[in-house]
C-alpha cells in the first residue's frame, strides 16, 4: 500500500479547503484533466461543474474564480517539486552534482504519483507548459505577490540558487539563471511540440537536462566580474 502525501497550500489560494472533502478532491483533479484539455481561455466553472457532476456555485464554494484555481495548481507543483527536489539531493555534498540532480528533475516528463490521491502530476505538468506564464504575466502581480501568490515558486527558486552559489559564490545572477532556465524548460517543450522551427527538438529529457545543464554550469564556473564568460 503506497502511504499518501500530504502537501500543505497556503489558505489564501482557496475560500475552502479542496483537500478536506470528496468533492473538492474531485474538483482538483477535473480541474488539471480540463485546462489540460481546453486551455485556461475557454475553461469556465460551468463546464468544470459538469465534468465533476455538481454546480457551478458548490465550486464557487472552494475558488473564488478560475485563476485563483490556476495559483491554485501552480503552487501545488511546486510544492511537490520541492519535496522531489529534497530527495533527489539527500546526502549529496558536491555542489555541482546537487545542480546537475536538480536539472534532471526539472527536466524530466512528470509521471503521475501513486502517494497523491487526487491530482495528476503528468496532466498538470503539461497545463503549466502553457498557462504558467499567465500567472505572472498579469497587471495584478505585484498585488497577488503580496498575497503570497508565488511563495512555493519563489522558495523553489531560492533553494537552486543557493546550489548555484555553493559552485560560485562570487556569481550575482543566481535567481535570474534559475527562473530562466525553468521558464525556459517549458518554452522548449511546447516549441518543439508546436513550433519545432524554434527548437532543436530537445524535447527528450536527456537532451534538455545536458542542454541546461551544459548552459548552467558553463555560465558560473566562467563567470567574472568584467561580465565576460
Amino acid at each position: 500500500m503506497v502511504s499518501q502525501l500530504n502537501l500543505i497550500i497556503s489558505k489564501d489560494l482557496f475560500l475552502k479547503d479542496p483537500t478536506s472533502s470528496e468533492l473538492g478532491q474531485k474538483i482538483l483533479n477535473e480541474g488539471v484533466l480540463l485546462l489540460n484539455e481546453i486551455g485556461l481561455e475557454e475553461f469556465t466553472f460551468k463546464k468544470l461543474a459538469i465534468a465533476t457532476q455538481t454546480t457551478e456555485s458548490t465550486i464557487y464554494r472552494y475558488f473564488e474564480s478560475k485563476n485563483q484555481l490556476l495559483f491554485y495548481l501552480f503552487n501545488y507543483y511546486w510544492t511537490w517539486m520541492d519535496y522531489k527536489l529534497q530527495l533527489h539531493i539527500a546526502n549529496i555534498e558536491n555542489p555541482t552534482e546537487k545542480l546537475k540532480k536538480a536539472i534532471q528533475l526539472i527536466s524530466m516528463t512528470v509521471q503521475n504519483d501513486p502517494s497523491t490521491a487526487f491530482i495528476d502530476e503528468g496532466k498538470l505538468q503539461e497545463v503549466l507548459m502553457v498557462e504558467s506564464s499567465k500567472t505572472f504575466l498579469s497587471k495584478k502581480v505585484e498585488i497577488e505577490n503580496k498575497l503570497g501568490y508565488f511563495k512555493q515558486y519563489k522558495q523553489f527558486v531560492s533553494q537552486l540558487s543557493t546550489i548555484v552559489l555553493e559552485i560560485n559564490p562570487e556569481f550575482p545572477y543566481a535567481h535570474a539563471l534559475i527562473s530562466s532556465i525553468i521558464e525556459s524548460l517549458f518554452h522548449q517543450r511546447f516549441f518543439t511540440k508546436h513550433l519545432p522551427s524554434l527548437s532543436d527538438n530537445v524535447a527528450a529529457d536527456e537532451k534538455l537536462e545536458d542542454f541546461f545543464y551544459q548552459m548552467s554550469i558553463h555560465t558560473i564556473r566562467n563567470y567574472q566580474k568584467n561580465g565576460k564568460i
